[in-house]
């Protein structure tokens, strides 16, 4: 990632932090009730949320669940508000996919990519997808908030010249490894307005896939050794 996007990433972080501001945290959370679901069945003991804002949603896992939370956030003023209001949260300032490396080692039950992948550059898509992946538990879920499109496009970003927005299947960096299979998918439409309902571009998701072990993964096909007998032998 080029120290441009770098910044260019950090300054929308900001951007979005002050244009949400008043939404931030008080109205509905879909990948929140999906955790709810997850918990209910695979109780949840850590999270780890990248774009998490001021960190509402790490808050609402601990006290929900007892989960040990951790996030990753570009905004400095979204994360200067999470440090006042939240913190027991270990919220940080940085970009994806190279400051992830600051858990590295750490395991996850929970991993959201939280409506980011829409502004990552495709350089790096790889990098992030295969640290994402190294940080979530064999058995968790990833949850994936970003836009939802029939196919891959590329539009310039109306807010910084210096970045692309990209839309399409938001789980297609996991989905086709076979330790990641999708278990449950949300579209709606961005807005609430009938001429966003209407077009697809304007949809968004909630996506949520479970990681198998590598051995539920793939399946073991042995092979009875064929014997050979030598004619004359």
């Amino acid at each position: 990632m080029t120290p441009e996007e770098r910044a260019a990433l950090t300054a929308d972080g900001d951007r979005y932090y002050l244009v949400n501001y008043k939404g931030i945290g008080t109205i509905a959370d879909p990948a929140f009730s999906q955790m709810e679901v997850i918990h209910s069945v695979s109780p949840i003991g850590s999270v780890l949320e990248i774009g998490c804002t001021t960190g509402f949603r790490l808050d609402k896992a601990q006290r929900a669940f007892g989960a040990q939370c951790a996030g990753l956030e570009a905004s400095d003023s979204a994360v200067a508000e999470g440090a006042e209001k939240y913190p027991q949260i270990d919220i940080r300032q940085g970009i994806a996919p190279q400051d992830l490396n600051q858990w590295s080692g750490s395991k996850f039950d929970v991993v959201v990519v939280g409506h980011l992948l829409y502004l990552l550059p495709r350089s790096v898509l790889f990098e992030f997808a295969a640290q994402v992946d190294s940080l979530l538990a064999d058995n968790g879920h990833l949850i994936v908030v970003d836009f939802v499109y029939h196919r891959n496009t590329v539009a310039p970003y109306a807010h910084q010249d210096s970045l692309l927005l990209y839309k399409g299947d938001p789980s297609g960096p996991w989905s086709w490894n076979p330790q990641y299979f999708l278990v449950h998918r949300d579209v709606y439409p961005l807005r609430g307005e009938a001429a966003s309902q209407r077009e697809p571009n304007q949809w968004q998701s909630i996506d949520v896939l479970r990681k198998l072990s590598e051995s539920q993964a793939y399946e073991n096909v042995n092979s009875p050794k064929s014997v050979h007998k030598l004619e004359g032998s």
